[in-house]
């Protein structure tokens, strides 16, 4: 039996830079050497200099794609066996007792740390450029956000005017209505007549608060 929801959508992967690549200046030197062998190898007047700068873009994206593949596996095996070392000498040293093997031994969990410093900081400058673009717009991160404060500001439940409780939401939304109503004299009164009282209330605020001499 097979099982599909309408709901699951299959979307294309971006792909985006490993920005610390750009901070290693042997991939840079190479980067602008693979940029110099494509131009003068493409540029020899049978294609147009248009067509020519578009292509060095997925020219310049592949070779950065096939690096970042490159340093994505070996961080892998690196950190594989530094893990695989770190167990060793673990239970070497639990056996042993050797100074040796636990100066070792931390010497590898430095080695450890380090790689893991440095994928966690490439993962908070991901999540700080990701709030910095989407923070402030419609999208999945605002509902998420929103999404938290709407449960504890939502009335689910209301005592009336004659003490009675309900949890309808219309009696609810009525009884939201009838208050504010009152409170700020929408319906009772005139606009004559409210422009009354706000002008008695005006003068009585100033002759309280308004020293003349």
């Amino acid at each position: 039996m097979d099982l599909e929801s309408p709901l699951i959508r299959l979307t294309k992967t971006t792909w985006r830079l490993n920005d610390s690549l750009l901070t290693d200046l042997p991939l840079r030197a190479q980067v602008t050497d693979t940029l110099q062998t494509y131009f003068t190898e493409n540029e020899t007047g049978d294609v147009s200099d248009m067509t020519v700068w578009e292509a060095h873009k997925s020219v310049l994206r592949g070779k950065l794609f096939q690096i970042a593949s490159q340093r994505k596996r070996e961080a892998g095996a690196l950190m594989s066996n530094i893990l695989d070392r770190i167990r060793s000498l673990e239970t070497q040293h639990k056996r042993q007792q050797v100074e040796d093997t636990y100066k070792e031994l931390l010497e590898e969990r430095r080695r450890l740390n380090a790689l893991l410093l440095k994928r966690h900081l490439r993962q908070l400058r991901r999540s700080k450029g990701f709030f910095y673009l989407h923070a402030n717009k419609g999208g999945k991160l605002l509902a998420q956000m929103l999404r938290g404060q709407q449960h504890p500001s939502q009335v689910h439940k209301l005592k009336t005017r004659d003490g009675t409780t309900t949890q309808h939401p219309e009696k609810i939304a009525k009884e939201f209505l009838t208050y504010y109503s009152s409170l700020y004299n929408t319906h009772s009164q005139s606009d004559e007549e409210g422009r009354r009282i706000k002008q008695g209330r005006m003068e009585c605020f100033l002759r309280e608060h308004l020293h003349t001499t």
